[in-house]
């Protein structure tokens, strides 16, 4: 999982100007709806299933953030509160929620989140520079979120027993994806991307009434009334207005000749409304056909790729939709996990099972075996025999019917496979697929079958082998089908490059991946001995190896149960958004530089190296004072100083017993330079642990830190304990310090650090311990921090419990 790439705000929010221009031209477009009745309205047509809404989270947690202070660090065990009252008054309408977070900042991205950071950045300078004359928050104009809300903001969602899915791509196509999929009665978020995705229906989290459950449905089929257009234009109308395909600066021209020839222009308007009119009028002349789309690519001045209109159109259309603007063959490519490992596959190598395979100048062709577990009329323990997700149809194993391969040629593969006999002479699988994927790579992305990133699929890969070939055409999945007990009916297989998805929907078709792990078999230990030891390609070249570790490391960022490792294994990247830190104060080192040391130290641990060999290197995308962000820093794993040396993945996320529960919590504070205070860091309570743990390391790190601030630290922890949500809503501040609005943002960005750690670590601590309500408090820590500095006795700091 990244870190909080969003926080200050996504980087683009739909396409710019439509929201307003709905508000503002189009007001019959936003209804006024009520979601309890709409919520008994689904449960009369639909008994079978609960209403449910999906929450694009990341255009949310703006609105979730209401108490008073902001600045000093987060008040968090209030604004726990307010999420869980928010969550209480959905349920009391009988209506379930699921969040959605952003889970990458695609490649695609990059240069407007850097944008975005840049602007942060003055942002929080004219902050700073207001506390430093003021000595008080301002007002609510200058409001920015405190540091790591939307990360913390998943975990304490998940605490609140609520489902939280961290995405693998851009998080707005997997929520219209989900609210397609699952019937959802809406969207609840602020994204006019909503209104051009052909899903369920987009409610407004700015215009909610909570006590009421009243709010703003956006109507996309009274928008394209008013513009004259019908829900097949919206994804051309998007792209032509510009988004995060097509760019504005190419369609300045053709903008122009749309506003020459509308009859709607408007004096009264403001030019981005005449241009959407104008744009909506020329498009709503021209057929509904992909040489009218092909007509536009070649007006437009789009350099040389004519494909961006192509893309951009595609790029809307969800699993199982199609569109007059593309050629069928292309709408099918559109549903790629290219689109979760964007970044991995464009242009360099493809992420296939064991290693990388190169694909840059020839066509492969791979044979991988897949066993299936069978039994009457279900399959990996799914009850049903047909399927259907994100509308592509998959069928079950069922003893009804015999498949064509069956009837054509009972043994499609000879007795004396070596692969098959392997299989079968040690594991007796009742049925063996053999797949042949056929791969082609495109000049600009790696054609390949649709997966999806939250669907369950049972199928389980455990050998690949690539076999060179030439002149093949891009093809489908091809099933042969060995039958050693009843005929298979013939299953639809989505295979991508990167595999990840395929193992992660074996995990889900098993077990629990963690109980699947934590309690292997005999043949599923073979199959790890396997893949932990062969050997690998990393993105830049370097070995690494991929396993069933890696497939558990994504189960667990789609879930949110980890932090940053899935991005830093499948990627060898992370990213880190703006803090409230004072670029002033040269005396305390940007947080991206003080917790440095520790992230190399948990990329070692992630990235073992081969004997002899070293760790590739991680891109860090952190923001610091000085660092212009125009290319990644290049960070060189380093090795923790644990007694015996680093256990490898397999042993700490793996194992068992409580040898490794000792070696666990020992290379967890290895990595904070802390390997020889265990026993002392074991006594006390787990949070408190924890924190102690990061003051100490803050304390190595930070050479101004003094005895006053160590002393505010602790009395904060220390005082914090008996405190209600309440308690410290009422706290007043009478000033605030610029210096310990600074050190609680480094702090805050410190527990994120331990969340990284922990998660490398294979859970010494549960991870409920490490939040900041369990041990931190905005207020709170202002008021210790300028007692201590003020010279306060022990007795006061501690507020009378010097014991």
């Amino acid at each position: 999982l990244l870190s909080d790439c969003c926080e200050f705000r996504r980087s683009a929010m739909g396409v710019k100007g439509l929201q307003g221009f709905v508000a503002r031209v189009c007001p019959d477009a936003c209804q006024t709806v009520d979601l309890r009745e709409m919520a008994e309205k689904h449960r009369i047509e639909h008994p079978d299933s609960p209403p449910v809404i999906v929450v694009d989270a990341m255009s949310c947690v703006r609105r979730w953030y209401t108490p008073e202070s902001w600045v000093c660090g987060g008040q968090w065990r209030e604004y726990l509160a307010i999420l869980e009252d928010f969550i209480n008054a959905f349920l009391a309408a009988g209506i379930e929620l699921v969040f959605y977070f952003d889970g990458v900042v695609e490649e695609k991205k990059r240069d407007e989140w850097i944008k975005r950071r840049m602007k942060n950045t003055e942002e929080i300078t004219r902050l700073f520079q207001f506390i430093r004359t003021h000595r008080k928050q301002p007002g609510r104009e200058m409001f920015v979120l405190p540091s790591a809300l939307p990360t913390f903001t998943r975990y304490a969602l998940k605490s609140l027993g609520q489902k939280t899915v961290c995405t693998l791509q851009e998080a707005d196509f997997e929520v219209a994806a989900y609210g397609l999929q699952h019937n959802c009665i809406g969207i609840l978020g602020q994204d006019s991307d909503y209104l051009i995705y052909n899903t369920c229906p987009y409610f407004s989290i700015e215009n909610l009434r909570l006590d009421r459950l009243v709010t703003v449905m956006y109507s996309r089929e009274v928008l394209c009334h008013v513009l004259g257009i019908s829900l097949t234009h919206l994804p051309l109308f998007a792209c032509l207005l510009g988004n995060d395909i097509v760019p504005e600066s190419m369609l300045e021209g053709f903008w122009h000749k749309c506003l020459t020839t509308s009859p709607h222009r408007n004096s009264s308007y403001n030019r981005r409304t005449n241009i959407l009119l104008s744009v909506a009028n020329y498009i709503s002349k021209i057929p509904c056909s992909y040489s009218s789309l092909k007509h536009l690519e070649e007006i437009l001045p789009l350099g040389s790729d004519k494909t961006l209109l192509c893309r951009g159109v595609n790029s809307y259309l969800l699993p199982g939709q199609q569109s007059p603007w593309i050629p069928p063959n292309v709408t099918n490519c559109q549903m790629l996990s290219l689109q979760q490992q964007s970044a991995l596959c464009q242009d360099k190598e493809i992420f296939q099972v064991t290693f990388f395979l190169k694909l840059s100048y020839h066509f492969i062709a791979m044979t991988i075996v897949l066993f299936l577990k069978c039994q009457e009329g279900q399959i990996m323990g799914s009850s049903s025999c047909t399927g259907q997700q994100l509308g592509t149809e998959m069928y079950f194993p069922c003893r009804a019917a015999q498949s064509r391969v069956d009837r054509e040629n009972p043994l499609s593969c000879a007795a004396g496979h070596p692969a098959l006999d392997a299989a079968q002479g040690s594991v007796c699988y009742e049925h063996t697929l053999l797949v042949k994927l056929l791969i082609q790579q495109h000049p600009k992305a790696l054609l390949s079958t649709a997966v999806n990133p939250f669907s369950i699929q049972p199928v389980f890969v455990v050998r690949i082998a690539p076999t060179p070939v030439q002149d093949l055409v891009l093809g489908p999945v091809e099933i042969d089908e060995v039958c050693t007990g009843p005929p298979l009916k013939l299953v639809q297989i989505p295979l991508d490059g990167s595999f990840l998805s395929c193992m992660s929907m074996a995990l889900h078709s098993l077990v629990s991946p963690t109980d699947l792990l934590r309690e292997p078999s005999a043949w599923l230990s073979m199959f790890l001995e396997e893949m932990l030891h062969s050997p690998g390609e990393f993105i830049s070249g370097t070995p690494w190896k991929y396993s069933l570790l890696s497939a558990l490391a994504k189960e667990q960022h789609i879930q949110s149960e980890n932090y940053c490792i899935f991005n830093i294994l499948s990627h060898g990247e992370i990213e880190c958004s703006n803090s409230l830190e004072d670029d002033y104060d040269t005396e305390i080192p940007g947080q991206a530089l003080i917790y440095r040391p520790a992230r190399q130290h948990i990329y070692s641990i992630l990235l073992e190296s081969e004997k002899g060999g070293t760790c590739p290197v991680v891109k860090e995308w952190f923001v610091y004072f000085g660092n212009p962000l125009k290319q990644p820093d290049l960070i060189q794993p380093v090795q923790p100083s644990v007694t015996g040396g680093t256990p490898n993945l397999k042993t700490l996320w793996l194992a068992k017993g409580p040898d490794v529960e000792k070696q666990r919590y020992s290379t967890f504070l290895a990595c904070f330079h802390l390997q020889d205070e265990t026993e002392e860091l074991q006594a006390l309570e787990a949070p408190v642990a924890g924190f102690c743990c990061l003051l100490a390391y803050l304390m190595m790190q930070v050479s101004s830190l003094s005895l006053e601030d160590l002393n505010a630290f602790l009395a904060l922890i220390l005082c914090l304990k008996g405190k209600s949500a309440a308690q410290l809503t009422g706290l007043q501040l009478a000033q605030v310090d610029s210096r310990a609005v600074h050190l609680g943002a480094v702090l805050i960005r410190g527990l994120t650090t331990l969340l990284m750690a922990n998660s490398a670590c294979g859970f010494p601590f549960r991870m409920d311990d490490l939040m900041p309500w369990a041990v931190f408090d905005g207020k709170l820590f202002q008021e210790k921090y300028q007692q201590s500095h003020r010279g306060c006795s022990m007795e006061e700091l501690l507020e009378g419990n010097v014991s």
